[in-house]
């Protein structure tokens, strides 16, 4: 096997982790596109990608600084430094990107997930308005089903506040759940009470043989009582949903809620913690 050049190799290894953007600019670069001394809105346009990606591409130029692919001459203005190099990277980099695209997987996955305001929303118009939009985003409504589908052992609904909105949504969520462990750990009022809107359910989830739990602990010792306040959905010990979403109509109707989806590692490191909530909490009376 023929070895490769250690500049190239170098510089492949300055630029791959921006690949996205620096596999642009080197086959511009090698293309005679990038000749002059540019200044970064000019190589944006140049490359093909908007004004708001200026702050990645600077970063690729650096990057390409460090191999002497790029040289920034002042502050906002650059100018190849190699371009037989850039054009030797150029194919590499373009391999990086598609094997990164289609191919490799990290061992954790984590999306960004979002329920946006009802219309008409300022922040959600503003979003919409913005380069990436909201086309990277998970919408919640549609990723808390997937999850409960993608269950196959057990099941698991964390949620401190209840309503008859999430009541529904926490029954159709567990009866999507085709799996022979299904938990819903609530909490309890200060009173020792269940929420109101478990009782509409109630008999259902019996059925379903969920167990509901009730995570209030009285601290006698120290006053007060041991609670949470994390929103987690869980399937089997694989991927989860943690955020800022509670199971009633504001989260569902009205609120801006974020939070995140995660597979692999971390979703194993979440069901660990809800398996020493299950332990330690007690049946909703």
């Amino acid at each position: 096997m023929e070895v490769m050049n250690p500049k190239v190799l170098n510089a492949f290894d300055a630029l791959a982790p921006l690949c996205e953007v620096s596999a642009r600019l080197c086959r511009a670069a090698g293309a005679g596109d990038l000749d002059a001394p540019l200044k970064l809105g000019a190589i944006c346009t140049r490359i093909g990608l908007p004004q708001a990606r200026a702050a990645d591409i600077e970063r690729a130029l650096v990057a390409g600084q460090t191999a002497g692919v790029f040289v920034k001459v002042t502050e906002l203005i650059w100018r190849v430094g190699d371009t037989l190099l850039a054009s030797q990277l150029a194919p590499l980099l373009d391999g990086a990107q598609l094997y990164l695209k289609r191919v490799h997987q990290d061992e954790d996955v984590v999306e960004v997930v979002l329920t946006k305001p009802p219309a008409p929303s300022q922040v959600a118009q503003r979003l919409e308005r913005m380069i990436s939009g909201s086309w990277q985003l998970r919408d919640t409504k549609e990723l808390l089903p997937a999850i409960a589908e993608s269950a196959s052992i057990s099941f698991t609904i964390m949620t401190p506040y209840l309503d008859e909105v999430g009541a529904a949504i926490v029954l159709n969520l567990f009866q999507q759940a085709k799996v022979t462990e299904r938990y819903l750990i609530l909490r309890a009022t200060p009173e020792g009470e269940p929420p109101p809107a478990l009782g509409d359910i109630r008999p259902e989830l019996s059925r379903l043989g969920v167990s509901v739990l009730n995570f209030r602990l009285d601290r006698p010792e120290g006053g007060g009582n041991e609670t949470f306040h994390a929103k987690v959905v869980l399937a089997d010990n694989m991927s989860a949903y943690v955020g800022s979403s509670n199971m009633h109509k504001w989260s569902f109707e009205y609120s801006l809620e974020l939070g995140l989806y995660v597979r692999g590692r971390a979703a194993t490191r979440i069901a660990r913690i809800l398996a020493a909530v299950r332990s330690t909490a007690s049946p909703m009376l």
